[in-house]
């Protein structure tokens, strides 16, 4: 049998104290009546704790798992890992900006120079432009800007060309294309 004795004894000791202290403040005095009344449900659980071997406390929890190259699973969480996802948040908003930026230049660019070289940056960090010519109008994708008759009916709902590219970030839409769109049948 193992008797824990240091965390109810410790336990017990601060209760019977604080107790007691109790009596007095309330009290006034401290008599023999006074102080059972006050601690006699302390005395009362170290004693149950003392006589069954049982701590009041809970028994240690078993060990974490330590997996292979990664370490202990206890401790405080470094300060450098819980600045990551905020680091990285960061990060993304920052690139956000800068996306928009370069748009709002490439958008204005008069030179064509500075404007092709906008457009290669622009490819190697995954920002394509979105000409919708030629495709069916979707107002989720695309943005109406203007209708011309169709020359037949097939072409009813098909997009005749893009007045101002869209542009998407690594397949995620940035800007919807601004675009005329066929509607309706010439009539003859």
């Amino acid at each position: 049998m193992t008797t824990r004795l240091g965390g109810p004894l410790v336990g017990a000791l601060v209760g019977l104290a604080a107790a007691g202290l109790g009596a007095v403040f309330i009290a006034d005095e401290l008599t023999w009546r006074t102080f059972v009344l006050a601690c006699g449900p302390v005395a009362v659980a170290a004693v149950v704790a003392v006589a069954t071997g049982r701590s009041l406390t809970p028994p240690p929890a078993a060990a974490a798992p330590v997996m292979p190259g990664v370490g202990p699973h206890s401790g405080p969480i470094p300060a450098a890992q819980l600045a990551e996802p905020a680091r990285a948040a960061q990060a993304l908003t920052d690139r956000s900006t800068l996306v928009e930026a370069c748009i709002w230049m490439r958008d204005r660019a008069t030179s064509p120079a500075l404007a092709s070289q906008l457009d290669q940056t622009f490819q190697k960090v995954g920002v394509a432009a979105v000409d919708a010519t030629g495709q069916r109008f979707d107002p989720a994708v695309h943005e109406a800007g203007a209708t011309v008759a169709a020359p037949g009916p097939a072409e009813d709902g098909i997009i005749a060309r893009t007045e101002t590219v869209g542009y998407a970030d690594r397949g995620r839409l940035l800007r919807h294309p601004v675009v005329t769109v066929y509607r309706g049948q010439v009539r003859a």
